[in-house]
């Protein structure tokens, strides 16, 4: 008996080192580029950092009224693949991948992410001035665009799934792991509630990967702040990922940004 709980022990924390020594891949999962051509619309565009090269591009750069979108993706996501989506928009967008995707060089941590957030945004208020600026991340980035937000200060920000933390949504796929000791990029998204402007988050009550309870708890703890800015929420039920291809989604996007030019 006693060795059969030692073997349980021994594969209970070999686990726990694998969990932690893979956890790069579980928070990260770089893709190629997959736009297969040219679109109209878009200019390609390129920042140097440091240590990396960011590639992505700016759709309806020639635009002059509207606000200026920097849009940050999911774990999974090459950003191209929502040009023709936010060609349609009455907004001037840049997205750049993340580092590790499509065409952006380096590898991406929580670190490298929000920093090079932070350096897109500057960009992009550099060069379009005079504009509402909006930070809207999906997933994933919308930790990214959150604690981007608390060093840039835009006019809004649009979250698509936000969570609280990394960390939170990790102990509810992982509840026998202690991940809260053995994540490294933690993304604490409700740390900078406090300095986050007016708000749009759309979550989905059939999200499978995002709980649609930690999307509440995160608009929850935004409302929480004494006199903070308005916090709008709407619900659109598809399944994760899959917003961009409903319009109710769209519409709830085309209707906050028209309200950010009329305020």
């Amino acid at each position: 008996m006693m060795s059969f709980a030692a073997a349980l022990l021994l594969a209970y924390l070999g686990s726990c080192v694998l969990l932690w020594a893979t956890q790069d891949s579980l928070v990260f999962h770089p893709r190629p580029l997959t736009y297969p051509s040219a679109h109209s619309a878009a200019i390609s565009a390129e920042i140097e950092r440091s240590d990396a090269v960011l590639r992505g591009w700016i759709v309806n750069g020639e635009q002059t009224d509207g606000p200026v979108v920097v849009y940050f993706g999911g774990n999974a996501e090459e950003v191209s693949v929502n040009i023709s989506s936010f060609a349609d928009r009455r907004a001037t967008t840049v997205l750049f991948n993340y580092r590790g995707y499509g065409e952006s060089t380096g590898k991406p941590s929580e670190r490298h992410l929000v920093g090079d957030a932070v350096a897109v945004a500057e960009w992009a208020k550099t060069r379009f001035p005079d504009r509402p600026l909006v930070l809207f991340g999906s997933s994933l980035g919308t930790g990214v665009a959150s604690l981007a937000a608390a060093r840039v200060a835009p006019d809004a920000v649009i979250l698509v799934s936000p969570y609280r933390s990394i960390t939170r949504v990790a102990e509810k796929h992982f509840r026998v792991f202690p991940v809260r000791w053995l994540l490294r990029h933690r993304f604490r998204a409700e740390a900078v509630v406090a300095s986050m402007p007016p708000t749009l988050v759309i979550a989905s009550s059939v999200d499978g990967i995002i709980p649609y309870a930690e999307s509440q708890a995160m608009v929850q703890a935004m409302r929480a702040v004494e006199d903070g800015p308005p916090v709008a929420f709407r619900t659109v039920d598809v399944p994760h990922g899959a917003f961009p291809g409903e319009p109710e989604f769209w519409r709830a996007v085309d209707d906050y940004l028209a309200g950010l030019m009329r305020a």
